[in-house]
This record gives structure tokens, C-alpha cells and sequence, in this order.
């Protein structure tokens, strides 16, 4: 027993924490496996309590909580930037796909959609941008949703170390999916089905961002999945068969279907209470 203690601490190193090893191999093989559904469990029960603990408080301590989550989103964001960063410079044999330079556009910009998410969210917020809320919030929650069932970056390498990608991925797309939602709880935002054209040019916009992405800045980063079928040969059915080109008409539908869910989700989170009041307030 001692020494499997002290072989841990020996692995377990700093430097083991600041790197990306793992961070591409292996996609598919902890998909709903032990390690994901624990995971997923450890995420549910954060946001049952982080969710009751902000109800408790003030709307000025919750706002002061929010956005220090958003914080966080951002500096957690940059933190891995600055570590493919490092990787490109100093690392002989890159580990991940992502390493670039510091003069490189993916250093302050994102072509991903959670990635984008993760800088707009919190522009979002604080300045009250009542036209994006429609396509940033649906986009958050959607885009978190979709790491957490299918753990891109989250559980690649070993589960057993925490590195700091891990970390970073776990925490971001929990924040984009847990703060649109108690924002919406809390009476801030709601959705109206008849403002979805809001989401669809949003997701037009998004899509011509990365396709120019993947045609001038990086053609082999697949921003958006938009080039290549990532999940060929995958856990996923029908997805997994599709060539490329044809799994866009896939995606497409997916994520129509997945609006779908996360509309009729934030139905759910309505305070009810909020939102009448809100109604009389309107008419009276």
C-alpha cells in the first residue's frame, strides 16, 4: 500500500497536470462507460446544490457568483490557450491537436461553437444583449449538453489524473449549461418559440465563422465538425456510418432536435411564480 502511494505522488506531478496527453486519443472509449456515468452523476449533484445554494441568496450576491462563474469561463478558457501555446513552443512532439502560436487567431477567438459560447455567454450577460439571448443561451445549454453525453476532452487519457484540459472542459461546459438555466429559473430570460429564427441565423452565423475558419486559418482543425465525420467508426449509431459530407445533413437534424429538448428543458425551469407575476405585471 505504501508504495502504490508513493508511485502515485511520483505520477502525479505538476507537470503531469499542465499537460495534454490524452486529449485526442481514445474518443470513443469511456463513452457512458463507469468513468462517464460517474462523471455525469458528480455533475448532476453539483448543479442540484450549486442550484439551491443561489437560491438562497440576495439577486446582488447571486449576481456577484454568476459573474465570477463567467470569470472563471474566460480565465479557464485562456489558461488552455496558453497551454497548446507552451506545447508549441517548448514540447518537441505535440501532444494535441490545438497547440498554435501566440500570433495565431484561435489565441484570442474560438471556432468551435462551445468555444464561442464561452466568450460570448458572458458578454451576454453583462451587457444585457436582449437579441442574443435566444441563440446564446440555447447555444450554451445545448453545446454543454452535448460534451457531457459525449465527453470530448473531458474523459480522454486517464481518468484517474486531473489534468488541467480536463479541468478546464469540465468546469466550462458545466457554467454553459447550469448559468442560462438558473438565469431562466430566476425570471431573467425565457424563451418564446416565435423568436426562433433568432437561433437559426445565429447558427448560420456560427457556421460561416468556423467554415471560414476551416478554409483559411486552420484546414485541419473540422471546426463545428463542418469537414469531417469525427464520429466514423464510433460508439454513436448512424452517425458512425456516415461519410463525410453526408453527416452534416445528420448533425443538422441532431441539433434541431437537440433545441427542441432545450426548449421544452427551460420550459421546465420556469419559475412559474416569476413568470405570472411578470404576466400581470404586463397587462395591469
Amino acid at each position: 500500500m505504501k508504495y502504490v502511494i508513493i508511485k502515485l505522488e511520483e505520477d502525479m506531478t505538476l507537470r503531469d497536470f499542465f499537460s495534454t496527453i490524452g486529449m485526442d486519443e481514445h474518443p470513443g472509449r469511456y463513452f457512458f462507460s463507469n468513468f462517464h456515468l460517474i462523471y455525469l452523476l458528480i455533475s448532476l449533484i453539483a448543479f442540484i446544490v450549486l442550484f439551491r445554494f443561489l437560491k438562497k441568496q440576495s439577486k446582488q450576491t447571486q449576481n456577484k457568483y454568476i459573474s465570477g462563474f463567467l470569470i472563471l469561463m474566460i480565465i479557464l478558457k485562456y489558461a488552455g490557450e496558453a497551454l497548446f501555446i507552451y506545447e508549441y513552443y517548448f514540447v518537441e512532439e505535440v501532444y494535441s491537436s490545438y497547440q498554435h502560436s501566440f500570433w495565431d487567431v484561435n489565441t484570442f477567438f474560438s471556432f468551435q461553437l462551445c468555444g464561442i459560447m464561452n466568450i460570448i455567454l458572458p458578454i451576454v450577460i453583462w451587457f444585457d444583449i436582449k437579441p442574443l439571448k435566444d441563440f446564446v443561451f440555447a447555444t450554451s445549454i445545448l453545446g454543454g449538453l452535448a460534451v457531457m453525453f459525449y465527453p470530448v476532452t473531458v474523459l480522454y487519457g486517464t481518468p484517474f489524473m486531473i489534468t488541467l484540459p480536463i479541468l478546464r472542459s469540465t468546469i466550462v461546459h458545466f457554467f454553459l449549461v447550469f448559468i442560462p438555466l438558473f438565469l431562466i429559473h430566476r425570471g431573467d430570460f425565457s424563451f418564446n418559440k416565435y423568436r426562433w429564427h433568432y437561433i437559426a441565423l445565429g447558427l448560420i452565423l456560427t457556421a460561416l465563422w468556423a467554415t471560414f475558419g476551416n478554409i483559411f486559418i486552420d484546414p485541419t482543425a473540422n471546426n463545428m465538425y463542418l469537414f469531417e465525420n469525427p464520429f466514423l467508426n464510433g460508439p454513436i449509431p448512424v452517425i458512425n456510418t456516415l461519410p463525410n459530407g453526408w453527416h452534416v445533413l445528420f448533425l443538422a437534424v441532431a441539433v434541431t432536435f437537440g433545441y427542441i429538448i432545450v426548449y421544452h428543458l427551460a420550459l421546465a425551469f420556469e419559475n412559474k411564480k416569476v413568470s405570472f407575476k411578470k404576466l400581470t405585471n404586463r397587462r395591469f
